[in-house]
Formats: C-alpha cells, structure tokens, sequence
C-alpha cells in the first residue's frame, strides 16, 4: 500500500466516524424533541383543549401554593407547633430517608432538630406550584446551641397538597452541611410521581422545554441543539461558571469521570414561568467501578420560551469523594 493510499484511508476513516458522530448526535436530538412532542401530544389528547386553550391561571396550583407558605409562615417562621395540624395531614407521608412518618413523627423530629439548632430559619427563594404540588427552594440556616457555630444548607423541598392539606413531602438536600454538627441522615432514593400535565398552556410547554432539554443536552452536552438553554444563562450552582459552555463542561466532567453516566426523573413541576426536575444521577467511575448515585434537583426559569436562569440543589456528600461540583 502506498503512503498517499493509506494516508487517504486513515483521513476518511476519520471523516466516517466524525459523520456518523453527529449523526448520533443529532439522532439523539431528534428523539428528545419527538419524546417531548409525543408526551406533548398525549397529554393534550387526554385534556379538553377547548376549555384550557384560554386557562391562564393554575387555580389549584394557586391553592396548593398558599397553604405550603401558611405553613411555613405561621407555623415553621412563628413556631406555632400547635397550629401544625391545621396545615398538615394526620396521615402525612414523609419520603425523606430517616424521618418519621405522620404529622405526631414530623414533630417529633422538628422538636429534635430544634433543640440542636434553636434558631433555625428558612430563606425562601423561589416558589413552582403545579396542580396540587408545590416546590420550595429554600436555604436554611441556624446556630449551634453548644458550639453557637453557623448551619447553613440548601434544600429543594416538594410537597403534595390534599384536601386543603399537606398530605406527602420529597426532598434534595445538601446534607454534606449537617456532617460536622453530627448529624448524618441517609438521604438516598424517593420514590418517584408521574409527569404532571396539570395547569396552564404555558406550564405544559414549560414541561416539554424540561424534558427535551433533560433528553438531548443532558443526556449529551455535545449536542448541536441545547435544549431550551440559553447561551448567555444565569448560573447559580457553586462552581459551575455562568453560561450555556459553564453548564457543558460541568456536565462533561461527570460524563468523563462517569462513563456510563445516567439519569432517572423523579418528579416534574412547572408553573409559567419556572420548570423543575428532580431527579437521580448514577454511574461507575471509570478506573475504579465506584458507584455515584446522586440525588438533586435543578429549576430553570423560563424568559421567551428559554432557560435564562439556573439554580440546583444536590447531595454533595454523593460527588464530594470525586471532587466534583
């Protein structure tokens, strides 16, 4: 074989397989954008499209949301335990992995909390109803009571409302804060909910922008489309440099380190202008088989139709050990 020949044949074998790299990538793309349509599609079919085309106001997210921020208001901020009951289900269903169950076991462990922490507060940032659930992201904070040293840590809480009434309750915590006070709750998986097609239009698109983006940038951060994100996104993830490339080369760190790297949707809320996921990461570091399972949730804000704005809330005792952000 002559060195021009086999020079040629190496030049298209790169050329073949750069080809058939995009045409994976945009295969993937294509699926997404056809995932989301089709669920789209499904959705409206179940749905008397008559009556929502005009719906601009998710009346029972609405409900939902007041009757969470009661309970964090007169309640949680005023320490009024005695008025929990008129907030909270007898029968409350707790999902975050070492708490009591019912609303006797969410005092009993508040009490506790509280004795450790006498001053905790949360600082509400951001509130996403949907129906009859609602995500809170939060930062709570509180001093020591035999140390007096500051606890600062960052939850996305989710709560489902029944009958005027906090009925069920999952979670994304950053734990990682608690460990030097000693205290180390489990954490782990919660189980998961249906995607959710209640409320406005303009929730629903919000939803299908979630779940295009999860499946075509997330699922590949080489991907010539990148969801909904904008280029020029607001990033508010300690570590992750602001814009869409920010995002990219954080996920592309995960991707490397995890090459098997995965993803389960656990819940999905929307309101018109926000659109949250939360969600599972798992995968095998590559080298050493060491598994990450990482619990998180991420919320965007929607401007045009596009993620302009990004906030999240992760376990980082889960990425801590690969020094990940």
């Amino acid at each position: 074989m002559s060195r021009t020949k086999g020079h040629k044949e190496v030049k298209d074998g790169k050329h073949v397989k750069k080809k058939s790299r995009l045409l994976r990538l945009l295969a993937v793309g294509v699926v997404g954008l056809l995932l989301a349509v089709f669920t789209w599609g499904n959705a409206n079919a179940a749905q008397d499209t008559a009556s929502r085309r005009n719906q601009r106001t998710d009346t029972v997210g609405e409900q939902s949301k007041q009757v969470v921020l009661g309970f964090y208001t007169e309640v949680l901020r005023k320490r009024q335990l005695e008025r929990a009951g008129d907030y909270m289900r007898e029968d409350y269903i707790q999902h975050s992995p070492g708490l009591k169950q019912g609303l006797s076991g969410y005092l009993e462990d508040y009490k506790l909390f509280h004795s450790i922490f006498p001053d905790l507060t949360a600082t509400i940032h951001t509130v996403v109803p949907q129906g009859d659930k609602v995500m809170l992201l939060a930062t709570f904070t509180g001093h020591h009571v035999q140390t007096g040293k500051e606890l600062v840590f960052e939850t996305a809480e989710l709560y489902r409302v029944q009958d005027g009434k906090i009925a069920e309750h999952w979670d994304a915590v950053d734990y990682s804060a608690m460990q030097a006070f000693g205290v180390d709750l489990p954490g782990g998986d919660q189980p998961a909910t249906p995607v959710s097609w209640e409320g406005t239009p303009q929730q629903r698109l919000n939803t299908v922008a979630l779940l295009w983006t999860v499946n075509t940038f997330y699922r590949n951060p080489q991907v010539p489309f990148p969801g909904a994100i904008a280029p020029d996104l607001i990033e508010h993830q300690r570590g992750v440099a602001p814009g869409l490339k920010g995002l990219q080369d954080n996920l592309r760190s995960y991707r490397e380190r995890f090459p098997d790297l995965s993803f389960e949707i656990k819940h999905t809320v929307a309101d018109n202008k926000q659109a949250v996921v939360f969600w599972v990461w798992h995968g095998h570091e590559k080298g050493t088989g060491k598994e990450l399972r990482l619990n998180r949730a991420d919320v965007f804000r929607v401007q045009d139709g596009r993620f302009v704005e990004h906030w999240s809330r992760l376990d980082y005792r889960a990425v801590n050990p690969f020094g990940l952000k």
